[in-house]
């Protein structure tokens, strides 16, 4: 199997978690798995703790590149915005990279794994995105040695948020739909991280199935002795934390036991993050974490924030702290679209309360009632999460999968 992949360890963060997973266990059930990686990914925080757990049945083939993309990456940095240079190289990079800034990674992972599959005939080859330079790999190397390819998608791609945020010209995202369907057509078998993203591409492909991201264990500790509020995971202008502060605020003018008591903890990327004055004794930006610590601090929250991205097709995504969230066993904040996959995930399980950002007056009370039940010493833990959505079963469901295609 050649697996390519953006993302690896030592790089941290969402992107590499499943894959880095999903090929530990695919690599205990036997495949011998060549990653064919970037040397040192644009944006990526560091996590030394995954590249120690990788199996030996893994081979890291990691690729040096020229990437535009560094320069991309500081320029939307906060303190960047705002002057000329940063609408130029916006524009350049949503419009004369395609079909993003990764796309200078095609030709030498192209050549690297022709030149492996001469030495060493692989049955499956993995593509996973985004970036979806990943994918248009995939399509070029669609035909080559009788190779089967699965496409996986942890996020949509022509719908995808950051598309909906770059100056694109019309032709270009005609382009990225057209290439899109190309991709999802093409592919021997098409994987997504969610049941509507599944839907939209069963229609240009019957081989499409869900594989959803999962939680890798039941993650175990004691409450804060603080009424604490976590958030771990990237964060985007367009999730509206302002929302979160506003709400926050009012609670601690109303009540001086809840200022108090009050801890706010984010864990992650912290750029467009301006709290208010009021809140500064309360709340602490860790910045990024590793995914070991992340999993010592969840369980230790009275409540866990969820923040869907506020854009067209956000229901076609679920968040992969969701599931870490479920396994962290403690009560679920969502202020996402109510008709997305996400809000059915928290109603469904009874993992939390769904509201939308505007819904400022009912995520007041709901916030309340939490606090309520942390005064009375009632806060307990959810119920233990469906075995369905562990990671172990997920890897199951791929393997059989690539099983039953080989057949």
């Amino acid at each position: 199997m050649i697996l390519v992949s953006y993302y690896w360890p030592p790089a941290g963060g969402s992107g590499v978690q499943r894959w880095w997973y999903f090929a530990n266990q695919l690599a205990k059930r036997g495949w011998k798995i060549d990653v064919i990686t970037v040397q040192d990914p644009v944006g990526s925080p560091s996590d030394d703790s995954l590249q120690v757990q990788t199996h030996s049945n893994i081979h890291v083939l990691p690729l040096s590149i020229w990437e535009p993309g560094k320069r991309f990456y500081h320029a939307d940095k906060p303190k960047a915005k705002g002057g000329l240079a940063y609408h130029v190289i916006r524009w350049v990079r949503a419009n004369f990279f395609f079909p993003d800034a990764r796309q200078f990674f095609i030709k030498p992972a192209i050549r690297l794994i022709k030149k492996r599959l001469k030495e060493q005939p692989a049955d499956w080859l993995i593509t996973t995105g985004p970036p979806h330079s990943m994918h248009v790999l995939g399509y070029a190397l669609r035909k080559t040695n009788n190779i089967k390819w699965l496409a996986d998608f942890r996020d949509p791609w022509s719908k995808f948020f950051v598309n909906y945020e770059l100056p694109m010209m019309s032709f270009v995202r005609n382009r990225h739909k057209r290439m899109e369907k190309k991709v999802v057509y093409a592919a021997d078998c098409v994987i997504t991280t969610s049941p509507s993203l599944t839907a939209i591409y069963k229609q240009y492909n019957p081989s499409v199935v869900t594989i959803l991201n999962g939680y890798e264990k039941l993650l175990d500790g004691e409450l804060a002795q603080k009424f604490t509020m976590t958030y771990a995971g990237a964060l985007k202008s367009n999730q509206h934390l302002k929302v979160v502060f506003s709400v926050l605020k009012t609670l601690s003018d109303r009540d001086q036991l809840f200022a108090k008591q009050l801890r706010f903890r984010l864990y992650g990327a912290s750029d467009f993050i301006n709290p208010p004055s009021q809140l500064k004794d309360q709340f602490v930006a860790y910045g990024y974490r590793t995914k070991q610590e992340i999993d010592f601090v969840l369980p230790q929250s009275h409540i866990l924030l969820l923040l869907g991205n506020d854009h067209p097709d956000s229901q076609l995504v679920i968040h992969g702290k969701l599931y870490a969230y479920m396994a962290a066993r403690r009560p679920v904040l969502a202020l996402v679209n109510k008709h997305g996959d996400m809000s059915k995930l928290v109603r469904e399980y009874k993992l939390g309360a769904v509201f939308l950002y505007t819904e400022t007056d009912k995520i007041t009370a709901w916030i309340a009632s939490q606090f309520e039940d942390y005064k009375a010493g009632t806060v307990a833990h959810l119920g233990m999460p469906d075995q369905s959505f562990s990671r172990e079963k997920q890897a199951e469901d791929l393997h059989l999968l690539l099983n039953q295609l080989e057949s």
